[in-house]
């Protein structure tokens, strides 16, 4: 594919469940990147059943800058589904997925849109996030796990840009069926095998705005995440991508 005009058109997708003490200075900073330095954007806020004031916040900024955008979830579906939601709702040619608690800074794109004049689809890593032996154990195990079963080996622990028409209409986002973390990853196995490349960058992050603790990260999730993990192997082995 023709690499994008740099700074490109691009949708901020943010995820949020239940982080009203966060997404007043998340949105707050999305929109003073944006304005800075993108000419064409929008943020999509993905309220993925929220029972807090979550939606409010959302709604009181859209009044002040139409570009910000609720897109709401009647419960919680995962983020996967809220990638989906995000992306069908995209008006722009890329999209990045962001965190609505804010540790990853809109301005950490500054890093990663440069790199779009290497590849069409852009990863990140953390250069400044200190891991434990538990998370330095999780992400190695992850990433021989995703060698191990799908053949692909690739790093991606932040957040990356992908342009929206190669995931809405060539990839299918009916053709990828996590509802974790794991869409990311299976959404870029795609391109890969397509003959996309991608490029490496690295981003810093910051603790959550509210100053409470992640909950991505608990033994449950990492059971769903390998279930999905060996689901799309299991459909890859049989030729078909289609989830269902």
């Amino acid at each position: 594919m023709t690499l994008p005009t740099l700074p490109p058109s691009l949708s901020l997708i943010y995820l949020c469940l239940n982080e009203e003490r966060s997404l007043q200075a998340t949105l707050e900073d999305a929109v003073v990147f944006c304005a800075t330095d993108l000419s064409d954007w929008e943020v999509l806020v993905v309220d993925d059943g929220s029972t807090d004031g979550s939606a409010d916040i959302v709604r009181a900024w859209h009044q002040r800058e139409p570009r910000v955008r609720l897109l709401q979830h009647p419960r919680n579906l995962g983020m996967g589904a809220g990638l989906k939601t995000g992306i069908n709702h995209a008006t722009k040619a890329y999209f990045c997925m962001l965190a609505a608690d804010g540790q990853i800074p809109a301005a950490e794109l500054r890093t990663m849109i440069p790199a779009l004049a290497r590849a069409p689809i852009v990863l990140s890593s953390y250069g400044n996030r200190p891991n434990n032996w538990a998370r330095t154990a999780i992400s190695r195990g992850f990433r021989l796990y995703m060698r191990a079963l799908v053949g692909v080996d690739f790093a991606l622990e932040g957040t990356y840009l992908f342009p929206v028409a190669l995931a809405r209409d060539e990839i299918g986002l009916d053709a990828i069926g996590a509802d974790t973390f794991f869409f990311s990853f299976e959404l870029i196995v795609q391109a890969i095998r397509r003959g996309y490349t991608v490029a490496d960058t690295t981003i810093g992050s910051r603790e959550r705005t509210d100053g409470s603790a992640s909950r991505v990260a608990n033994l449950t999730q990492i059971k769903r995440v390998a279930g999905e993990v060996w689901a799309f192997r299991q459909r890859d082995r049989r030729g078909g991508s289609t989830p269902r």
